[in-house]
C-alpha cells in the first residue's frame, strides 16, 4: 500500500499526500542519534543505526543510499520483538522479517535483517526476483 502511494489495488486507503509526508523529513535539522545505549539489557540491546537518519511520519528515513541495500528516502520501522520492515519507493521494493525474539536489535538478529535486505537487492540485480515474486527456473512444487 505504501509502494502504491496509499492505494491497495483499486482501493484508496491513504491520500498520496499522506504517504508522501510519511517519507518526508519531519524533524528538520535535528538528527536521529547514530547510537542509543540500552536502559534495559533484557529487553533491548544498544541500537547502532549509524549516522544519516531522520524521522518521517511513523518511519525512520535514511538520508543516503545504503550500498547493496535501500535507496535514500526509504522508510523503515521495527517492533520490540525484532519485527522489521522497510519500504524503498525509489526501487519499488519492500521487505519484512519477523523473528519474534528478545532482546530488541540484538546484534545477531539485526545482522540477519541486514543480510536479508542485501540478499534481496542482490537477487534483484541478478534478475532472480522480480515484482515481489521469486522466479525459479524448473522449481519443483510438491503436490498434496
Amino acid at each position: 500500500m505504501l509502494l502504491g502511494g496509499g492505494a491497495l489495488g483499486d482501493v484508496r486507503i491513504l491520500e498520496q499526500a499522506t504517504v508522501d509526508a510519511a517519507f518526508t523529513n519531519q524533524i528538520g535539522e535535528l538528527e536521529f542519534p547514530p547510537a542509543i545505549a540500552t536502559a534495559d539489557p533484557e529487553t533491548t540491546a544498544d541500537f547502532n543505526a549509524g549516522p544519516g537518519f531522520k524521522f518521517g511520519l511513523g518511519l525512520l528515513l535514511n538520508t543516503e543510499d545504503q550500498p547493496g541495500a535501500r535507496a535514500a528516502g526509504s522508510g523503515a520501522w521495527a517492533g520490540l520483538f525484532n519485527t522489521h520492515f522497510w519500504v524503498d519507493r525509489s526501487s519499488g521494493v519492500t521487505g519484512a522479517i519477523y523473528s519474534q525474539t528478545l532482546p530488541f536489535v540484538e546484534p545477531p538478529v539485526f545482522q540477519m535483517y541486514a543480510d536479508f535486505e542485501r540478499a534481496l537487492y542482490a537477487s534483484l540485480e541478478q534478475g532472480t526476483v522480480r515484482s515481489g515474486r521469486f522466479e525459479r527456473a524448473e522449481a519443483e512444487v510438491p503436490q498434496a
